[in-house]
């Protein structure tokens, strides 16, 4: 991170651990606890924001190594951290869809709108709810990943990296506009919360921060100010109605940049790299796709059962998500498209952390 270059993106366990506790985030606010459904919101734009803030990092460092951005290479690389876990998990979901009549089995819509990345239209949009519903974010980030990389290749060029800063500052407060008039216009939930346009500031304010460390002076860690801020992103998951779709989406955006920018600037031993924390970042995408349905499944039985349901099915999450990524993952993620050997060595290095995950 110290280079003669200013500030870079390397291994940094710290990042690990923010995937950690955004996936621990979404699973508790998918879990039986009463009254933190909010969690998983928060959880959610914890993800974008360090999703923004990691291709964006990446994406600068490539033009100051090679002069240029490889949209090939980078949509590649998407494909192979994304496609082959997806891929797995919708033929298990077709299977399920097969085998049962229940009424959160996916329709054949919805499975194609989750491969194609358009699950938050085909699905969450509808008010469907069933077992891939949660994969509306992924068509979120890849839906705004057709974009941004564009955007950023022609702003460089234009204006600088001043005017990217500018672009993605702006894009971010439309955001945030467009959520308030649309749930005034009385457009409903299910639009202001899954529509790209009214979620990318999530993206943007990452996109900002990234376009704002990549080759400054390297500082030190303010460990405090992440607590702060991670805490106050932690409270608003007891949050309800308006709050949810309206706050959470407004403001966590900033807190978790603002964690982010504090503990970035060197390798980090906070609490925030507990070992915990670091392992359910690493496996954050399979734990992403997987825990939803079998927990929907555990949490459906009548009770006294759904304790000990939810138990097997958490042991279950925890066997499909270790061998997703023995099994599924880490092979295809070394089939790197081929270039610069430094560059794409680094960026392999990023992704087997963790911390690109879509």
């Amino acid at each position: 991170m110290h280079q003669e270059k200013g500030w870079r993106l390397g291994r940094l366990p710290a990042l690990d651990g923010l995937r950690g506790l955004a996936i621990l985030l979404v699973m508790i606010g998918h879990s039986p606890l009463p009254g933190l459904t909010a969690a998983g919101a928060v959880g959610v734009t914890v993800f974008f924001t360090l999703s923004g803030f990691l291709i964006t990092a990446l994406l600068l460092e490539e033009r100051e190594d090679t002069g240029r951005v490889s949209l090939s290479k980078f949509y590649a690389r998407r494909a192979l951290r994304l496609l082959p876990a997806l891929l797995v998990f919708l033929v298990a979901m077709t299977a399920f869809a097969l085998a049962s009549d229940l009424s959160v089995s996916p329709s054949p819509g919805d499975l194609l709108g989750t491969l194609f990345y358009v699950g938050n239209l085909t699905t969450g949009m509808r008010g469907h709810d069933t077992v891939i519903t949660h994969t509306w974010s992924l068509a979120v980030e890849e839906q705004f990943y057709i974009v941004w990389p564009l955007a950023l290749i022609a702003v460089l060029r234009w204006r600088g990296r001043r005017a990217l800063m500018w672009v993605a500052a702006v894009g971010s407060g439309i955001a945030v506009v467009e959520r308030m008039l649309l749930w005034d216009g009385g457009r409903g939930v299910w639009r202001v919360y899954f529509g790209t346009d009214t979620r990318m500031d999530g993206l943007l304010v990452g996109c900002l921060a990234a376009a704002w460390m990549v080759g400054r002076p390297a500082g030190r860690n303010r460990t405090l100010v992440a607590t702060l801020a991670l805490g106050g992103a932690v409270a608003l998951a007891f949050t309800t109605g308006a709050g949810e779709m309206l706050v959470v989406p407004s403001i966590v955006p900033w807190l978790t940049a603002a964690a982010i920018v504090a503990l970035v600037q060197e390798p980090h031993d906070g609490w925030v790299t507990r070992p915990m924390l670091g392992l359910l970042g690493r496996r954050s995408y399979a734990l992403y796709l997987w825990h939803f349905p079998i927990w929907g499944v555990a949490t459906a039985m009548v009770w006294p059962a759904t304790l000990p349901a939810f138990l097997v099915a958490v042991l279950l999450v925890a066997a499909i998500v270790h061998l997703s990524w023995r099994c599924v993952e880490l092979p295809f993620l070394r089939l790197k498209p081929q270039g610069c050997a430094s560059q794409s060595a680094h960026i392999l290095r990023v992704v087997e952390s963790g911390a690109v995950t879509g």
